[in-house]
């Protein structure tokens, strides 16, 4: 066979990878002005991992190493089952604008290791790696330690509102010196002294050496004071999740008062949001949608707005309260009418007691890939820092929160992942005939099934419900016994079920095939009169030496696919084949280990499915038409069972799980990318069984691709660190 043209196709799949990548480079990289780097922080005998980005001209010096102009930072958190790239739009954007940012892959979680068998690893709340990030950024010599803000998505809105809580804390600075005074150096504080917040008046009652003392420690107490995170970012989170976040009364000098979190707050959070009720508390308030967040006690409490619902989009300034009881705050104006140079806000900032919340209609996944949230993550920050474009904003020229250009970096990602799919084909002609593997090459049995056979059309309306009905039992049975994302099950965490998603899509998946084979033996039953075997029927037949090479060819064609990656994140700035929650990312050797290690029970599923696949040729519809059907067929149960519960969730502002008191939002999360790859499995399947006339081909190659871009994508719940 000429195989020029599968050299052409393959030529033309690499090309158009290394270009997009590298316009992914481009953006990124703001053609060059700004440093993509990835970081790796050593702690607590594990590895941070995450990427800085750096404009250029942060770096500027006096040529002695004294940073002339520090720049504002941020840190960045993804959410759970995630990785820093689901950060990148914020990234880049805050990256253009001057500011210096580290998106970090929270622990277990991207490259960053597990470091210990605890979710908690600083004992001090839920934070996986914010504060050894925030930390991180106090040691640069170009970043301004005085305007640090941290802001996250999902889970890391947890981990980094917890991590601002635990830094920044809820004492004034003048709590802190008048707390200093009573338990350091004896001296009476009244509870009018706490209300007037003035240290000083109460210092002057003491000896003169006392206030020497005093002098000396309020100095060190206001340094350690102004390198507190500056603001916080909710991304589809809120208090609700970060629990150490909510106001509270706390004691100041023996006197108890009610204090906020000491740090400016943004809240971004979608008006069709699937967990309303975790992120604010909804359900505790008898509300059940995000559109009525603003109503709820945690925002409520948050915004210092008493009685009265929270407006979007208007900026807030809490007033500090003198009792037990929170005071009303301020509504001071528009987000996008007042800026930074408008004095009310630029106090309440300075007091950091500013606060606002946005609600675009967005899904809790959609805050991902937004042109809003992105655009509210800048005027947030550019405001709450008073900096943009890399000067303050006093006199700045501005850049406009809506000048976006990372759509471009995701078209392009999206771009070299679809050639990436691609390219799997032309490998797999280019080997096959090649001398070792030309004796797998084989002409598949005559098609004899018709259109018309009712048991084909019965079959495939059971294969099509079943996933989609048996999603949430099967993916319950996958838990562990302690398992974090809520519904327990019997697997416990091990070296080998070490991620939670892929043991519960796994379990899915081996079930899911049983069924399958058991409907295949029924339909074989039906059918045996036409004298074939079982075996014969659906193509099972192979030598042991055969499927070695099968296995060989599948690997080879696997391992080059994913060196294409390699060679894109190496020479392009971490670029990765992506679109949205669809990934072939780069693996650490802990994720190498993994997928090894899910393989042989995700090929239950692949070959079965392969099986349904390669069975349902006809002999009376063309090849192309059959090939979309059953690529159809293999997607859409998933397909609709989440088309089904998002169009209940706009109609009633939650999902229907809820009606039940059940939430099972991480399972259809889960699940988005499965719509892509199932009918993606069945070409694969299809196009390589017409070849070879075996079902093996696609089923190995379809188990080591797709078992990749699900191990690469989540995170672990057992530390390999022993």
């Amino acid at each position: 066979m000429n195989t020029r043209k599968y050299w052409k196709m393959l030529a033309v799949c690499l090309v158009v990878m290394l270009l997009a990548s590298f316009v992914s480079a481009l953006v990124k990289t703001g053609a060059g002005s700004i440093l993509v780097r990835e970081t790796r922080i050593n702690t607590r005998g594990g590895t941070l991992s995450g990427v800085m980005y750096i404009p250029k001209s942060a770096l500027e010096n006096d040529g002695h190493g004294n940073y002339t102009s520090p720049r504002p930072a941020v840190v960045l958190s993804h959410g759970y089952l995630n990785s820093n790239q689901m950060q990148d739009p914020n990234a880049i954007e805050l990256s253009r604008r001057g500011f210096v940012v580290f998106s970090m892959d929270m622990y277990g979680h991207g490259n960053s290791d597990l470091p210990n068998a605890t979710d908690d690893p600083t004992g001090t709340g839920a934070t996986l790696g914010a504060i050894d990030a925030y930390e991180y950024m106090l040691t640069l010599p170009y970043v301004d330690h005085t305007r640090i803000g941290l802001a996250a998505h999902s889970m890391g809105g947890m981990n980094t509102g917890n991590a601002v809580a635990l830094e920044a804390g809820f004492f004034t600075l003048e709590d802190a010196l008048l707390e200093m005074l009573y338990s350091e150096l004896g001296a009476e504080v009244t509870a009018e002294d706490v209300a007037a917040q003035d240290p000083d008046a109460v210092a002057a009652r003491l000896s003169e050496k006392e206030q020497g003392i005093y002098e000396v420690r309020k100095q060190e107490i206001t340094d350690e004071y102004a390198v507190r995170p500056f603001a916080e970012l909710f991304i589809g989170s809120g208090p609700g999740f970060a629990a150490l976040t909510q106001s509270h009364e706390v004691e100041v000098a023996g006197v108890t008062v009610w204090r906020d979190l000491q740090a400016n707050v943004g809240v971004n959070i979608g008006l069709i949001e699937e967990n309303a009720w975790l992120m604010f508390g909804a359900n505790a308030d008898g509300i059940d949608n995000a559109s009525q967040i603003p109503e709820t006690t945690l925002a409520r409490q948050l915004f210092g707005t008493g009685e009265n619902t929270v407006e979007r989009l208007t900026w807030y300034s809490l007033n500090l309260s003198n009792t037990t009881t929170q005071a009303q705050s301020d509504m001071l104006g528009g987000f996008n009418e007042l800026d930074a140079s408008d004095e009310a806000l630029r106090q309440a900032i300075a007091n950091r007691s500013a606060r606002v919340i946005n609600q675009p209609y967005e899904i809790h996944a959609g805050n991902h890939f937004s042109l809003n949230t992105t655009s509210f993550v800048v005027q947030f920050f550019s405001t709450v820092m008073n900096y943009n474009n890399g000067e303050l904003a006093d006199g700045a020229v501005a850049l406009d929160p809506g000048n976006a250009i990372w759509p471009v970096k995701e078209i392009a990602n999206g771009v070299a992942l679809a050639a990436l799919f691609v390219m799997v084909w032309p490998l797999f002609m280019i080997l096959l005939n090649a001398p070792f593997f030309a004796s797998l090459q084989a002409t598949p049995a005559e098609p004899m099934l018709s259109r018309h056979d009712k048991g084909f059309w019965g079959m495939n309306v059971l294969l099509v419900l079943i996933p989609a009905a048996t999603l949430i039992p099967f993916f319950m049975l996958g838990g562990a016994p302690t398992t974090y994302a809520g519904n327990k099950g019997p697997i416990a965490w091990s070296a080998l079920f070490s991620q939670e998603m892929s043991t519960r899509l796994m379990v899915w998946a081996v079930l899911n095939g049983l069924i399958a084979l058991a409907l295949l033996a029924v339909r074989h039953l039906c059918l045996k009169k036409d004298g074939l075997s079982f075996v014969s029927r659906y193509s099972l037949a192979i030598k042991p030496k055969a499927l070695g090479k099968t296995a060989v060819l599948a690997l080879c064609v696997f391992a080059c696919t994913y060196l294409s990656v390699v060679v894109c994140s190496f020479f392009f700035d971490l670029s990765d084949a992506r679109l949205w929650v669809i990934a072939g990312r780069v693996m650490t050797a802990e994720q190498f280990r993994t997928w090894a290690g899910y393989l042989v029970f995700f090929l239950v599923f692949y070959l079965v499915n392969s099986m349904v696949v390669n069975s349902g040729r006809m002999k009376d519809m063309s090849e192309g038409k059959n090939l979309a059907l059953c690529a159809v067929i293999n997607g859409l149960g998933l397909l609709l069972m989440e088309a089904a519960n998002y169009i209940y969730l706009m109609a009633q502002g939650h999902l229907v799980w809820y009606d039940f008191g059940q939430d099972f939002f991480l399972t259809l999360v889960v699940i988005y990318p499965l719509v892509v790859v199932l009918p993606l499995a069945a070409v694969y399947a299809r196009k390589m069984y017409l070849r070879t006339g075996s079902v093996w081909p696609g089923a190995l190659l379809n188990t080591m691709l797709f078992t990749w871009l699900s191990v690469g994508n989540t995170c672990y719940h057992y530390s390999m660190i022993l």
